[in-house]
């Protein structure tokens, strides 16, 4: 009778049971498999490590209990639909991925050989999560453009729970966490302007408006906290990328419209290393460009296709404090790992 009690239990659990009680990975995952920037003779830069789609694409598999449910409650798709967003602790032990049309963020915890699609209840979907951010002590926010919220989940935890920013947000897209100053940043693209608000949920301040002048924005999406209390915006149809202090005061900008290398076409994630090198994604370019922090540019990587390093319309991009670079492959229903292993360029 325990047994059979058991199993009911196991099989009733939850939805995430599937891949629960998943095997050891076989081989350590992100193992570089040979393709570099730039190409030789030149000293490489960026290294590509690999790709995933999928739990069973980083060694996470289904164990006794989830080929149960399989058979039970028919397999569960936990295949990425449309990408956009990614955040991963250093080492990649943990990687979070934002997929609007999946209505879940997906978490693939290497560490316990475990993945979860995280909603917001067992019955109740998000809208359109599209943008990440990630504490160092596990917290992490999450952008949703159609609840047009904030959500937060606690690391170990298995619902996300809206943050009470009263009605102060019409399409959130992007969001970065500053550290040192306990504040959210969050890219409002339907009122074009940045705002900030405690981990609360407490308003702080906003800045900029629709334009094109030197602090003005047109379409904001993603951002990032370099430090030294600095924040990047991706101005995506102003076709630049500016720097604000994160007091909300313009410092200065960089980037035009254009099809050469170095321009921008419609600029996207952004995200900065260990060194300081600022890296942007460009849809329409396919690929990722990075800079200095004075916006010359040194390097771009990527072009349409399916193969290592080839892009279809990515979005974000995060890399962590070991420099290992995690792209959103949108279109290609997937995210790219790479990773920096020049010295300063």
């Amino acid at each position: 009778m325990y047994r059979r009690r058991s199993i009911l239990f196991c099989l009733l659990a939850l939805p995430g049971l599937m891949f629960a009680c998943a095997t050891t990975p076989e081989q350590p995952p992100f193992s570089t498999e040979g393709r570099v920037w730039p190409d030789p003779p030149a000293a490489p830069r960026i290294a590509f490590v690999q790709s995933f789609a999928e739990p069973e694409d980083l060694g996470i598999r289904p164990g006794f209990w989830g080929r149960m449910v399989s058979v039970v409650a028919g397999e569960r798709n936990a295949a990425m639909v449309r990408p956009m967003d990614v955040v991963a602790t250093p080492g990649g032990g943990m990687i979070y991925v934002a997929d609007p049309d999946a209505r879940c963020v997906h978490r693939f915890n290497l560490q316990r050989s475990r993945y979860d699609c995280l909603r917001l209840s067992r019955d109740e979907s998000l809208g359109s999560p599209v943008g990440l951010a990630l504490t160092p002590a596990g917290r992490l926010y999450v952008a949703d453009s159609l609840l047009r919220g904030i959500y937060a989940l606690d690391a170990g935890d298995k619902y996300l729970e809206r943050i009470d920013t009263g009605n102060n947000l019409q399409q959130p897209t992007g969001v970065a966490w500053d550290e040192d100053e306990r504040i959210l940043f969050v890219t409002d693209t339907g009122t074009q302007s940045i705002k900030a608000f405690t981990a609360e949920g407490d308003y702080v301040l906003d800045f900029g408006e629709r334009g094109t002048e030197n602090g003005q924005v047109n379409f904001p999406t993603y951002l990032s906290l370099p430090g030294d209390g600095e924040l990047l915006v991706t101005d995506s149809l102003n076709f630049r990328v500016q720097r604000f202090s994160t007091e909300g005061e313009f410092l200065d900008a960089f980037g035009k419209n254009g099809d050469r290398v170095g321009d921008f076409a419609r600029p996207k994630g952004v995200a900065v290393d260990a060194l300081g090198h600022v890296y942007v994604v460009d849809a329409l370019f396919h690929g990722v460009q990075i800079f200095n922090h004075e916006g010359t540019l040194l390097l771009a990587f990527g072009e349409q296709g399916q193969g290592p390093g080839q892009f279809w319309l990515p979005n974000g991009i995060h890399v962590t404090s070991d420099n290992m670079i995690f792209v959103a492959d949108s279109y290609n229903h997937r995210v790219q790992v790479l990773r920096y292993i020049g010295a300063e360029m």
